[in-house]
């Protein structure tokens, strides 16, 4: 019984990097809860990781963006889309306009989550390299 073939290496990298973003986002709602749960401590972890979640959603952005060929339209507009979304939650965050964060980040969330799901079952383009 021979296994299964490798997926394209733009492919992998792909999938690498929306699995990347969306555990970014998963602990981000963790931090988060732990803090509304009533643990004051763990703002400051929600805090720094809403940097690090940032950065991880701007540089996901421009991985599709550069690999737009390999990764399709659809990919590319949920990636950039998240990494708006992202910046936006930021802002929010930082104007303390908790309502509305909280909002945005179960779409933010919700949009990480179809990023991930579409991409791990986008195929190929027949001409991609």
């Amino acid at each position: 019984m021979a296994l299964p073939a490798m997926p394209h290496p733009h492919l992998i990298v792909l999938r690498s990097t929306a699995t990347i973003v969306l555990s970014a986002l998963i602990a981000q709602a963790g931090w988060a809860s732990a803090f509304l749960g009533g643990e004051p401590r763990y703002l400051r972890h929600h805090q720094v990781g809403a940097l690090v979640t940032l950065a991880v959603c701007v540089a996901s952005a421009l991985v599709y963006l550069l690999l737009r060929r390999s990764a399709g339209p659809v990919n590319v507009v949920l990636a950039v889309l998240v990494a708006v979304l992202a910046g936006v939650q930021y802002a929010l965050g930082e104007a303390s306009a908790v309502a509305v964060h909280i909002f945005l980040g179960i779409l933010l969330a919700m949009t990480g989550t179809a990023l991930t799901s579409w991409t791990y079952r986008h195929r190929m383009p027949v001409d991609s390299p």
